[in-house]
């Protein structure tokens, strides 16, 4: 089976950090269980590119946005070719559209 690379795009590499940074925070045992999901999340993408669903916002559809949730979160990610490209990791209950 084919595996494709999984890239964070600089936002969604600060995003990361600053979730991490905020579970730290409040829970260890919260962040681990964030990284592990995470993780697996990864693992899961790279084997199936296509596990997300697509955005119900016409423009996030048309340019190929696709998102899973991990807790509390959403991960935005387009597949191009051999590459999946994180582009955001927004909390749920934010207005997401305004971040991408």
């Amino acid at each position: 089976m084919k595996k494709y690379e999984v890239r964070y795009m600089p936002v969604a590499e600060d995003d990361l950090n600053e979730i991490v940074d905020y579970l730290l925070e409040h829970s260890i045992n919260a962040a681990n269980k964030f990284i592990d999901e995470l993780d697996g999340l990864e693992e899961s993408l790279s084997m199936f590119p296509e596990l997300g669903v697509f955005s119900k916002d016409k423009k996030l559809r048309s340019k190929g946005y696709r998102m899973l949730s991990i807790g509390d979160y959403l991960l935005f990610y387009i597949h191009r070719h051999e590459y999946i490209y994180v582009m955001r990791i927004v909390h749920g209950k934010r207005n997401y559209k305004s971040f991408l």
